[in-house]
C-alpha cells in the first residue's frame, strides 16, 4: 500500500500537538514548534492552519484557556490569580477580559455558576484536533489481571452527560472533606450504560473512590451510597489521552479483542479507573484503565 504524502505531514504534526499540550504552561514560538515538525519555519504557520484548520497561536491559546477553565472548576483551592498565570497571562485583568471574551462570563462567575450544557463549547474545534492525532490505544496491549473485591462510595451522575461536571464537582468535593486524596484512593466510573444509545435523560454513570468509610445520614442524602466492585477476571486495557477518545478505545475493546480472545464478558458494568487526571497532566498524558470483568 502506497503511504500518502499527508500521512507524514499528519505524523509530525501530532508531534507538535503532543509538544503544545505538554508544554503549554511556558512560552512557546513558532520556530520551535516547526523544528519539532521538521518543517520550514517560513510556512509552518500556514501548514498548521491547512492540516487542522486552526492557527498554532489560537490553538495554544485555547489549550491554556480549557486548562484555566477546568481548574477554576474542578481545582477550587487554586488562586484565580494562579490560573491567570499558569495560562500565561500577566495579570488577573488581563485573563479575566480574554476569558469572558470566550465563555461570556468572568473567571469567578463562571466558577461559581457555569454553564453546564454549554461550557465546553468554545473548545469544539481544539477537540477535533486532538482526537484527530491522538494515538490509538494498542489492543495487543490488553492483559487479564485479578481485580480484588474493592468497596467503594458511589455517587451517580444520572441525566445529561453534558453536565456531569456538575456531579464531578460534588464528587470532589465530599471526598476532600472526607481526606480521600486519588494517590491513595484509587478512583473509578461505573458505566452503568451506553451513551451512545441512552437518552441523555437517563444516562448514569457512577463516579465512585475506593473506601471501607461508614456513611452517614448526610452522606446518603448528598447521593453517596456503598457499591462494591466484585473480585475477579478482569479484561484490561490502558487508555493513555484524550477522553474524548476514550470511547472508541472502548469500542475497540469489545469491538476487536473480545471476539478473538475467546472470553465472555462478566455479569458487571466496564469500569474506569483513573489512574493520571487532566489538569493535574497534560491531556495526552491522562491515564485510564479500561476495565472489562470476564465471566
Amino acid at each position: 500500500m502506497t503511504t500518502c504524502p499527508n500521512d507524514h505531514l499528519q505524523t509530525r504534526f501530532a508531534r507538535v500537538i503532543a509538544h503544545i499540550d505538554a508544554h503549554a504552561d511556558r512560552q512557546l514560538d513558532l520556530a520551535e514548534l516547526a523544528g519539532i515538525a521538521a518543517f520550514s519555519p517560513f510556512h509552518f504557520h500556514r501548514q498548521f492552519a491547512a492540516l487542522f484548520d486552526i492557527t498554532a497561536t489560537r490553538y495554544i491559546r485555547l489549550v491554556r484557556m480549557r486548562r484555566a477553565a477546568h481548574s477554576l472548576l474542578f481545582r477550587k483551592d487554586i488562586p484565580i490569580t494562579d490560573i491567570a498565570f499558569d495560562a500565561g497571562y500577566e495579570n488577573a485583568e488581563s485573563f479575566s477580559r480574554a476569558f469572558r471574551k470566550l465563555h461570556d462570563q468572568s473567571p469567578s462567575d463562571f466558577r461559581s455558576h457555569p454553564d453546564w450544557d454549554n461550557w465546553q463549547a468554545p473548545y469544539a474545534k481544539l477537540q477535533q484536533v486532538r482526537r484527530d492525532t491522538m494515538t490509538t490505544t494498542a489492543l495487543n496491549t490488553v492483559t487479564i489481571i485479578d481485580f480484588p473485591e474493592t468497596r467503594t462510595a458511589c455517587m451517580d451522575h444520572i441525566g445529561s452527560p453534558a453536565r456531569i461536571g456538575e456531579t464531578i464537582q460534588r464528587f470532589i468535593a465530599w471526598r476532600k472533606i472526607h481526606h480521600l486524596h486519588p494517590s491513595k484512593h484509587a478512583t473509578f466510573n461505573i458505566l452503568w450504560c451506553n451513551p451512545e444509545d441512552t437518552p441523555a435523560d437517563e444516562f448514569r454513570m457512577g463516579l465512585a473512590v475506593a473506601t471501607d468509610q461508614e456513611f452517614s445520614d448526610e452522606d446518603n442524602k448528598k447521593g453517596f451510597y456503598s457499591q462494591t466492585l466484585p473480585a475477579g477476571r478482569y479484561a484490561k486495557l490502558r487508555h493513555i489521552g484524550s477522553d474524548q477518545t476514550l470511547g472508541d478505545s472502548a469500542l475497540a475493546l469489545y469491538r476487536d479483542w473480545l471476539p478473538q480472545s475467546g472470553e465472555t464478558p462478566g455479569d458487571f458494568p466496564l469500569i474506569f479507573q483513573r489512574i493520571a487526571f487532566y489538569p493535574d497532566v497534560a491531556e495526552h498524558e491522562a491515564i485510564t484503565d479500561i476495565l472489562l470483568p470476564l465471566a
